[in-house]
C-alpha cells in the first residue's frame, strides 16, 4: 500500500522509461537532458515556483524503490520537478543544458535557490510501476467523469480571485444581479450554475467604456459596478448581454477587437438600452439595487418553456419569505425560521456560518431518520459523502428528477458553483481568512433550495 515518505533528493532518479520522453534512455544525463529540450519553458516556470514558494504540499512526487540499489528511487510521477531541481543545484547540468536567455533565468534563481535550497522531498512510496498506474492516470488522463483534476473555467476562476483577494469583481456582480433579477434562458442559466458561463467575454464588454456607456454602467477602481440609470432600464440591456454569451449567440470570436465590441453594443435595439437622457443625478451601486418586486422578474430552470418566471430573488433575507418548510426538528426549525429573518446584507458572516449549520444539520437529520445510518457513521462522514448517500436515495426513490438533482450531484463530486459555495461554508467556520459576499449566499441557497424542501417533506 502506499506511504509517504521524506527522501534526500540526491536518492532520487528521473524514470528512464517517463512517457514525457520519446524514447527510452540508457543513462540519468540523456534523460535530463530530453526533458530540457522538450519542457525547458515549462520546467523554468516550475524552478521558479520551487525557488518563491517551494515544494507543492499538495501534489507529491510518486517513487518507488530501485531494483539496482535500495537506497535510490525511481520518479515515477514528478520528473519535471525532479529536472528543476537538479538544474538549480548543479552549475555543471546547466553550462551543459541550457543556453541563452534560459541559462541566465537559471543561473539568477540558482542564487537564490543556494539561500534556501531543497534538500529533501516528501515523497508517495509504491512497491512498484503497478500500485502507482491507477494514482498517474488519475493525475494525467483528464477529468475521467469527475474522479480525475477537474480544471476551473473562467467564470469559477474569476469567482476564486474575487473572494482570494475580498475585492469585486465587476463581471461576476453584473452576472449576480441578472440572474437573480433578470429573465434568462435556460441555457444561460444552466451554464451559470455549471460554473461555465465565458466570464471572460463579458470581461471583454465591459472593459470598454463605451460599451459602458451605453449599458448605463460604471465601474470603481476596487471592482464594483455603479448604474447611472434606473435599475429597470440598465437590467435590460445587461440582460440581453449575459443572454448573448450564455447561449454562444455572441462569442469571442465577434467581440475580439474593440471596434467589434461597439458595434456589437451599437447594434442592441433602443428599446433594450437606457435612455441618455434619463441619467440618475448620482450613480448608485448595483449592490444595492431593487428591481419592482411586482414585475415578476426572476430567473429559475422550468420543464415549460424556454424562460420562465418565480418569484423574484429581491430580498435582504439569506432564505426569501416565500419559502416554507415545515421541520419537525425544534431546533433545526428555529434556525430556519432565524435565517429567514436575519438580514444577509447586514449580517454576512453570522448567515454564512448558519446556513452550513443548517444545511450540515438538515442532513445529518435526514440520515438518521430516514435513511437509518448510525450517528458514528454520520459523525464521520464528510458534507460531501452525506449529500451523495442522500442523492443516492432520492434517486432510488424517485424523490426527485435527474435534472433536479444534477447540480447537487456536481456539488457533491467537486464541481459547478454550488460546489464552491458548499466548500466554501465549511471556510466561513474554520478559516478566519474567508469573507462572505451576500449576493452569492443568496445564490447558494437557491441552487439548493429545491434539495431541502424536500429533504423535509
Amino acid at each position: 500500500m502506499p506511504y509517504q515518505k521524506p527522501l534526500p533528493v540526491s536518492q532520487l532518479i528521473l524514470d528512464i522509461q517517463n512517457p514525457r520522453l520519446p524514447d527510452n534512455h540508457s543513462n540519468q544525463l540523456n534523460a535530463i537532458k530530453n526533458m530540457v529540450n522538450i519542457q525547458a519553458d515549462k520546467i523554468l516556470a516550475l524552478a521558479e515556483h520551487f525557488v518563491n514558494n517551494g515544494p507543492n504540499p499538495a501534489s507529491l512526487p510518486i517513487v518507488m524503490p530501485s531494483l539496482d540499489d535500495e537506497d535510490i528511487y525511481v520518479v515515477l510521477d514528478g520528473n519535471r520537478r525532479l529536472t528543476a531541481l537538479r538544474l538549480l543545484g548543479s552549475s555543471h547540468l546547466r553550462e551543459n543544458l541550457l543556453i541563452g536567455s534560459q541559462a541566465q533565468k537559471f543561473q539568477k534563481l540558482s542564487q537564490k535557490f543556494e539561500q534556501n535550497p531543497i534538500s529533501n522531498l516528501l515523497c508517495v512510496v509504491v512497491k512498484d510501476r503497478d500500485e502507482a498506474d491507477v494514482w498517474i492516470q488519475l493525475l494525467h488522463r483528464g477529468q475521467q467523469q469527475g474522479a480525475g483534476l477537474v480544471e476551473w473555467d473562467g467564470q469559477v476562476a474569476a469567482r476564486y480571485d474575487a473572494r482570494k483577494n475580498r475585492k469585486s469583481n465587476s463581471a461576476l456582480e453584473i452576472l449576480d444581479f441578472v440572474k437573480e433579477q433578470g429573465q434568462l434562458s435556460k441555457k444561460t442559466i444552466q451554464r451559470i450554475n455549471d460554473g461555465k458561463f465565458p466570464i471572460t467575454n463579458l470581461e471583454r464588454l465591459i472593459n470598454t467604456p463605451y460599451v459602458r456607456k451605453k449599458l448605463g454602467i460604471e465601474t470603481t477602481n476596487d471592482g464594483n459596478v455603479l448604474v447611472t440609470h434606473s435599475g429597470e432600464d440598465v437590467l435590460k440591456g445587461l440582460n440581453r448581454v449575459i443572454d448573448d454569451l450564455g447561449t454562444s449567440k455572441v462569442t469571442v470570436s465577434k467581440i475580439k477587437s474593440q471596434e467589434q465590441r461597439i458595434d456589437y453594443v451599437n447594434n442592441l435595439s433602443a428599446d433594450e438600452l437606457p435612455v441618455p437622457e434619463k441619467i440618475l443625478p448620482t450613480p448608485l451601486p448595483l449592490e444595492n439595487l431593487s428591481i419592482n418586486e411586482q414585475s415578476g422578474k426572476g430567473n429559475s430552470l422550468s420543464s415549460t418553456g424556454d424562460k420562465a418566471k418565480r418569484i423574484p430573488k429581491i430580498r435582504s433575507t439569506l432564505i426569501p419569505r416565500e419559502c416554507i418548510i415545515k421541520i419537525q426538528h425544534h431546533r433545526i426549525s428555529k434556525i430556519f425560521q432565524e435565517l429567514k429573518r436575519l438580514n444577509v446584507d447586514e449580517f454576512p458572516n453570522a448567515s454564512a456560518v448558519m446556513l452550513r449549520v443548517f444545511v450540515e444539520l438538515s442532513l445529518d437529520h435526514y440520515l438518521e431518520s430516514v435513511i437509518k445510518w448510525k450517528n458514528e457513521q454520520v459523525e464521520n462522514s464528510k458534507l460531501a459523502q452525506k449529500l451523495t448517500a442522500i442523492i443516492n436515495h432520492f434517486e432510488a426513490n424517485n424523490l426527485l428528477t435527474s435534472s433536479q438533482l444534477a447540480p447537487i450531484k456536481k456539488a457533491a463530486g467537486g464541481q459547478t458553483l454550488l460546489a464552491a459555495s458548499v466548500k466554501t461554508m465549511h471556510g466561513y467556520v474554520h478559516n478566519r481568512h474567508s469573507s462572505p459576499i451576500p449576493s452569492e449566499l443568496k445564490i447558494a441557497w437557491d441552487d439548493i433550495q429545491l434539495f431541502l424542501e424536500t429533504l423535509w417533506k
